[in-house]
């Protein structure tokens, strides 16, 4: 079996395409990166966006160019600031306490019932197109619940977060085997998944030309790549504009199913499945995200509602989230 705890302590550059044109006072000046032409037109500058949205002319690509601010981003390494490198090897759950991810991870906790029913969703069209069990990744685990669904399923489960206290939690509550970092060239060997998974990561990348590249490297031919984000390209997007929920400091690439498919295609994949997932979730955790935008309405639900009905389970499905499963070709 692969050791990967060596690598915890190294760190690498990464290599790819050069995405960022230049660096001025205006920020990050990039190129597409799927089609990777300087050709584009602005859109609107929400307010909560790190940079404004732009939308290349040539693929129609939507992005953040400049990006003004890269503070929300993570870009190379695990988020590890001043505290001990011990913890990137951590499975002490007391490590957590008092750290700014404590409050993250209790409300992602609080919704397990639903996370494990959108994860087991999920695994459903993985094994519908893989039909033997093998060696899977997740990118961006998070808390791990993914992950424990697919080693529950018999797959043979990594995972990758640069987060450190959600890697310890993974860790400790699931017993899994976590790399806490981004993903770089020599994180794993070449060819060695039959799956790779990342769920709400691309959104967040400068440069995800260059992690597909990556990926595709360490993906055996015919193995799968599974990719969720975002969907751009919804009628609630047309709708709200730069209100929508997906204009956020740390969304820099924002993918529709198309342009997804185009990068895909470009760096050897094929597509073997596209679909829009829906999502289980408590009504209290919808409520909750009603507060955010009105929270005169949300507050009265919740003072209103009982707690027993406020744990009921519902599902929501807008197609503002799109999924793509991509098989590594031959060449």
């Amino acid at each position: 079996m692969f050791d990967v705890m060596p690598l915890l302590s190294h760190i690498a550059a990464s290599q790819g395409k050069v995405m960022i044109s230049s660096k001025s006072s205006m920020g990050l000046i990039r190129t597409c990166p799927v089609c990777w032409k300087d050709n584009y037109r602005h859109l609107f500058r929400p307010l909560q966006s790190p940079g404004p949205i732009v939308k290349c002319k040539e693929c129609g690509f939507v992005f953040v160019n400049p990006i003004e601010t890269t503070k929300a981003l993570i870009q190379d390494g695990p988020v590890l600031g001043d505290r001990p490198a011990h913890l990137l090897q951590s499975s002490n759950v007391d490590d957590i306490k008092g750290s700014w991810e404590q409050p993250l991870i209790k409300g992602y906790m609080r919704e397990l019932p639903a996370k494990k029913l959108n994860a087991q969703d999920a695994m459903s069209h993985i094994n519908g197109l893989f039909k033997r069990r093998g060696t899977l990744l997740d990118i961006g685990c998070g808390c791990g619940v993914f992950l424990s669904v697919a080693c529950q399923e018999g797959w043979d489960c990594y995972g990758i977060e640069p987060l450190v206290m959600h890697a310890i939690f993974a860790r400790a509550h699931f017993g899994l085997r976590i790399v806490t970092d981004t993903l770089r060239d020599d994180t794993y060997p070449s060819d060695f998944f039959d799956v790779v998974t990342a769920f709400q990561v691309f959104e967040h990348l400068i440069s995800p030309d260059q992690e597909i590249e990556k990926i595709r490297r360490i993906l055996k031919t015919g193995g799968l790549l599974v990719i969720e984000v975002p969907n751009i390209d919804t009628i609630t997007v047309r709708l709200l504009g730069s209100k929508h929920r997906h204009f956020v400091q740390d969304h820099v690439s924002l993918f529709s199913a198309k342009t997804l498919t185009f990068l895909l295609n470009h760096i050897g994949f094929q597509i073997r499945e596209i679909y829009y997932p829906a999502r289980v979730m408590s009504l209290c955790h919808f409520v909750s995200w009603l507060e955010k935008r009105n929270g005169i309405f949300g507050n009265r639900l919740h003072r209103n509602l009982p707690q027993s009905f406020l744990e009921r389970l519902i599902r929501i499905n807008l197609r503002d989230i799109v999924t793509v499963i991509a098989e590594k070709s031959e060449t």
